[in-house]
C-alpha cells in the first residue's frame, strides 16, 4: 500500500507539471481545455457558446414554468394574471441587468434567482390549498413522476395517495322551491340537522359508486343502503387495504348504520326536498347535488314499508356522449343497414327492449340518423313524460290527465301532413292500429316498445289487433337490444375456457386461449364490482322470409327462425361474441338472459322494496 500510495503522488505530480506546460506549448498543437475569459464577456459584449446555450436554457425553462404557472392558476382560481405577472417580470428585468454584468456566473445565476424563486413561491402557496395529490415539488409529485417515467416499461411504483384527497366534492344543496330564497332556507335548515354531514357521506358513497337510483331502508336493524349500478343492485363497499405488497387490495360490504343515524339522513334529505318530516307515500320531489362544483338533479320519493321508512333517490345520468348508432356498440354493418331501412319513404320501424335496456337512448339515436331535413317529423309524446328534444322533430302532445288520447292528437297534426310519425313506449291498441293503416298508405313510422326480443315485439304489435298480413306488408325492420356490463379493464382477469364450451363452438385451445372474468376483489376503478360501465347488444329482424311467416300467422318461434333464415344474428350470439373478446364475461350474459331477460326491480319502478 505504500508503495502504491507513493507512484500515485509522483503521477499527480508529474500530471501537475506537465498539464500547464502542455497548454502553454500552443505550438505542439495541444488545443487549450477551458478557453480563457470563458467566465467573461468579450469586447462586443457577447457571450461564448456555453454560457449562451445555458442562458437560453433557462430563458426556457422560464416559458414552460410561466405558462403551466398561468394554466394553473387559471384552473384553481389563483389570480393568474396577478401570478403571470410576478413570475414573468423579474426575469425580464433581471436579464436587462445580466446583460451588463462582466461576470457571466453572475448573470446566470441572478437569472436563476429571477426564474425559480417566484415559481417555487407560487408552488408553495398554491400547496397550502390543495390535497397532497395535487402538490408538486413534494417527495409524492417525485414518487408520480418516476411512476409515470417507469410505467411504460412495465415498472410500477406504489405512489402515495390520500384517499381523501382524490374523492369528489360533494355538497347538498336544496332545490324545487318557489324562489331561491326558499331553497336557501332549505338548506340552511338541513345544515342545522345532526345528521347533516352523514347525508353528505351518503351522496359521497353512491356517487363514488356510480349509482343512478339510491335506496335508504330504515329498519330496526339500522339503516340498509343499496345501490342501482349499471342495472344491478350492489350493497355499499368500502376497500381493505392490504397488509402487504404482495397482496391485493380487496372491498368488503360496509357495515350498516344505526337507526338513528338512518332516520337523521332522511330527516336532513326530506328537509333539502321541501317534504314534511312525516311525510309517508310522498311524490316525488328534487334536491341537488354539486360534485366538484357542477350540478346534478336529483328526485326524492318516501314509501312506507312494514320495516320502517323506504327513501329511493334517483340521480340525473350524466350527459352521455352518443352520437352515432355505433357509439352504443352497434356493429358498422348493423348500423349502415338499419340506417339504409330508415331512410324509405313509408312502413314500419319497431324498436324494442326489455325495460331500463337503454331503449329511450337508442330510439332517440335512430331517429338523429334519418334524414330530418327533407322529411317532416312529428312525435306523438306523453305529455306526462315528456322525450327529449330532437332537432327538427316536432312535439304533439297528448295528456290522458286532460282527455286528449293519442288518437286526438293523432288527428290534428295530420292535418299538417307529416312525413313521419315518431312515438314511444307504444301501449295504446287503438293507436298502433291506426299507425300502422298510415305506413301502409304513405307515412314512415318509428315506434319504440316493451319486449324482450324482435319476434316479441312482433308478437305484441299482432296482439294489439293488427291483422297479420298488415303488419307483414308494412314492416320493414325490428331491432331489438340488451344492455350487458363491461369487464372492468384493470382488474379483470383470463381463465382457461371450459372443454364444453370449446366443444360447442368448435374451437381449439389454440384458437380461444383464455376468456375473461370479473375480478372476485374488484379495484378502485371498478369500486370492487369488477365491472365497469356498458354496452348494448342488438338484433334486427327484417327481410321476406320474415314477412312471409309473420303473413301466415305463425307462432313466435317460426317468426323467430324465419328471421334467422334472413340473416338475424340473435341477442345471444351477440352477447357471446362480446365474451370472446373480452369485453364481458359468461356470468354476466348468463345474468341478462336469465329468468327470460326480467329488467332490475328499479328501472320498473315495481319491487324496489324487496330485498
Amino acid at each position: 500500500m505504500p508503495v502504491l500510495s507513493r507512484r500515485i503522488a509522483a503521477a499527480v505530480a508529474v500530471a501537475a507539471v506537465a498539464l500547464p506546460a502542455a497548454a502553454a506549448d500552443t505550438g505542439a498543437g495541444w488545443p487549450a481545455g477551458i478557453p480563457q475569459g470563458w467566465n467573461t464577456r468579450g469586447t462586443g459584449g457577447g457571450l461564448a457558446i456555453l454560457p449562451a446555450v445555458l442562458s437560453w436554457l433557462v430563458i426556457l425553462g422560464w416559458i414552460r414554468s410561466v405558462d403551466w404557472i398561468s394554466r394553473d392558476a387559471t384552473k384553481h382560481k389563483f389570480t393568474p394574471a396577478f401570478w403571470g405577472m410576478v413570475c414573468g417580470l423579474p426575469l425580464f428585468v433581471a436579464a436587462l441587468f445580466a446583460w451588463w454584468i462582466p461576470s457571466v456566473i453572475a448573470g446566470l445565476a441572478l437569472l436563476l434567482v429571477a426564474w425559480l424563486a417566484p415559481a417555487v413561491t407560487y408552488c408553495l402557496i398554491r400547496n397550502k390549498s390543495l390535497p397532497l395529490s395535487e402538490q408538486v415539488l413534494t417527495v409524492g409529485h417525485a414518487r408520480r413522476i418516476v411512476a409515470g417515467l417507469l410505467q411504460p416499461l412495465g415498472i410500477e411504483i406504489a405512489a402515495a395517495i390520500n384517499e381523501g384527497d382524490v374523492l369528489p366534492k360533494v355538497q347538498l344543496a336544496a332545490a324545487g322551491g318557489k324562489d331561491a330564497a326558499e331553497n336557501a332556507a332549505r338548506l340552511e335548515a338541513a345544515t342545522k340537522l345532526p345528521g347533516f354531514e352523514e347525508a353528505r357521506k351518503t351522496m359521497l358513497t353512491a356517487v363514488m359508486a356510480r349509482a343512478a337510483t339510491l335506496v335508504i331502508d330504515c329498519e330496526p336493524a339500522g339503516m340498509a343502503v343499496r345501490h342501482e349500478v349499471d342495472g344491478v343492485w350492489e350493497k355499499p363497499r368500502i376497500r381493505r387495504p392490504p397488509k402487504s405488497r404482495k397482496e391485493k387490495e380487496t372491498w368488503v360490504e360496509a357495515p350498516k348504520s344505526s337507526l338513528e343515524v338512518g332516520q337523521a339522513v332522511v330527516a336532513v334529505l326530506k328537509t333539502l326536498a321541501g317534504l314534511p318530516a312525516a311525510a309517508r307515500d310522498a311524490k316525488t320531489a328534487p334536491f341537488l347535488l354539486q360534485v366538484d362544483g357542477k350540478p346534478r338533479n336529483c328526485r326524492l320519493s318516501v314509501r312506507a314499508q312494514p320495516t320502517g321508512e323506504q327513501l329511493v333517490i334517483q340521480f340525473e345520468p350524466p350527459a352521455a356522449v352518443f352520437k352515432k348508432l355505433t357509439d352504443l356498440g352497434m356493429p358498422e354493418p348493423l348500423a349502415e343497414k338499419l340506417i339504409g331501412l330508415a331512410a324509405v319513404e313509408r312502413g314500419l320501424i319497431l324498436v324494442s327492449s326489455p325495460p331500463a335496456s337503454g331503449l329511450t337512448t337508442t330510439f332517440d339515436i335512430l331517429v338523429q340518423s334519418a334524414d330530418r331535413l327533407l322529411r317532416d317529423f312529428i312525435s306523438l309524446e306523453d305529455a306526462a313524460a315528456p322525450a327529449r328534444e330532437i332537432q327538427n322533430v316536432k312535439p304533439v302532445p297528448f295528456d290522458a290527465r286532460t282527455g286528449v288520447r293519442p288518437l286526438d292528437a293523432l288527428a290534428d297534426v295530420l292535418r299538417t301532413y307529416p312525413n313521419v310519425i315518431v312515438t314511444r313506449d307504444v301501449r295504446d291498441k287503438a293507436l298502433v292500429a291506426e299507425l300502422l293503416k298510415l305506413a301502409d298508405e304513405d307515412k314512415f313510422v318509428i315506434m319504440s316498445l316493451k319486449a324482450s326480443d324482435a319476434a316479441d315485439a312482433i308478437a305484441r304489435i299482432l296482439a294489439c289487433g293488427v291483422p297479420p298480413q298488415l303488419l307483414a306488408k308494412t314492416l320493414v325492420g325490428c331491432l331489438s337490444q340488451r344492455l350487458v356490463r363491461k369487464l372492468c379493464p384493470k382488474c379483470r382477469e383470463d381463465y382457461p375456457p371450459p372443454a364444453e364450451l370449446l366443444a360447442r363452438l368448435r374451437l381449439t385451445p389454440e384458437q380461444l386461449p383464455h376468456l375473461r372474468k370479473a375480478s372476485p376483489h374488484g379495484c378502485r376503478l371498478c369500486g370492487g364490482t369488477g365491472y365497469l360501465g356498458r354496452t348494448a347488444i342488438h338484433e334486427l329482424a327484417s327481410g321476406a322470409t320474415l314477412r312471409k311467416a309473420i303473413a301466415a300467422g305463425t307462432d313466435t318461434a317460426t317468426v323467430r327462425k324465419a328471421a334467422i333464415q334472413d340473416g338475424m344474428k340473435q341477442l345471444r350470439d351477440a352477447g357471446m361474441a362480446l365474451v370472446l373478446e373480452g369485453v364481458t364475461s359468461l356470468e354476466e350474459l348468463q345474468r341478462v338472459f336469465a329468468v327470460g331477460g326480467a329488467a332490475p326491480a328499479a328501472a320498473t319502478g315495481k319491487g324496489v322494496a324487496t330485498k
